[in-house]
């Protein structure tokens, strides 16, 4: 892994965060990420003993012959990885989360190449259990369930944004095939050609050789949004959001900063 206390440099963008966030100061010795990857490892076993007690509990009952499953996440860690701990960037350590289903139907054993993202939880679920999901709103998403059953489609477009903690300006990134596309409101984009730098170490987007994969990946982008409207849109209801709270110094004051505020804590 790239850390930047080994000669790396990051990406402005990511460079900005984590000079915002202090990820250096808190992990800046081998002592500390050597303690936050064990720590990391133990979430892990502990996660998985207990998936273990759900899944055995299942089939005490009964019902691990009709019950589908559905394990996935809503992020990844970084890990040390370019020197950021946590998540709230797009690079593969954050954005590649696992999604794994089992159950009856279900191809067993089988790895797709075909992305999928969490906006395809909606249909998964529903379908799941024997509803018919509504989509003439057009609502991108498919069942997970189909999407195991069928052919590779590895060209499918996985699409992910972030606004919040940390982020100098609105982050978007697209998936599809080998290649991965990162636009940043106002910094320069990112290219990755995921078969041949799987670790995101070489940034293609500034090599002229590879400016059709940038224009193309970048028109991927614009069909979904215009990442520079949706950033101004972020800026102002961010803004919007703080006035309510009555200021920038009266909203780092209102309450815990986690996610989910106890009680009382001044947070809506």
């Amino acid at each position: 892994k790239l850390h930047t206390s080994r000669g790396y440099e990051p990406h402005p963008w990511l460079r900005a965060s984590l000079d915002f966030r202090g990820d250096d100061a808190t992990f800046g010795t081998d002592e500390r990420r050597l303690t936050a990857l064990a720590s990391y490892m133990g979430l892990c076993t502990f996660i998985d003993a207990e998936i273990g007690k759900v899944l055995t509990a299942l089939d005490r009952a009964g019902l691990a012959d009709t019950t589908r499953v559905v394990y996935s996440s809503d992020h990844g860690d970084n890990m040390g990885a370019r020197g950021a701990w946590g998540k709230s960037n797009l690079y593969q350590e954050s954005t590649n989360i696992p999604m794994i289903v089992a159950g009856p139907d279900i191809p067993a054993g089988r790895v797709s190449t075909t992305p999928v993202s969490l906006v395809d939880s909606y249909q998964t679920i529903l379908s799941g259990i024997g509803v018919e999901p509504v989509t003439a709103d057009g609502l991108p998403g498919r069942s997970i369930f189909e999407i195991a059953g069928k052919a590779d489609a590895p060209d499918r477009v996985a699409f992910s944004e972030y606004h919040a903690v940390g982020s100098p300006s609105g982050a978007f990134m697209v998936r599809k095939g080998r290649w991965k596309f990162h636009y940043y409101a106002g910094y320069p984009p990112e290219l990755f050609d995921l078969e041949s730098d799987p670790e995101e170490t070489i940034n293609l987007a500034t090599d002229p050789a590879y400016a059709n994969e940038v224009d193309m990946m970048e028109g991927v982008l614009r069909q979904i949004c215009d990442p520079d409207a949706v950033d101004a849109q972020a800026k102002a209801d961010q803004a919007a959001l703080i006035e309510r709270h009555g200021g920038r110094e009266a909203a780092m004051l209102a309450g815990t900063p986690g996610a989910t505020p106890v009680p009382g804590g001044g947070h809506e």
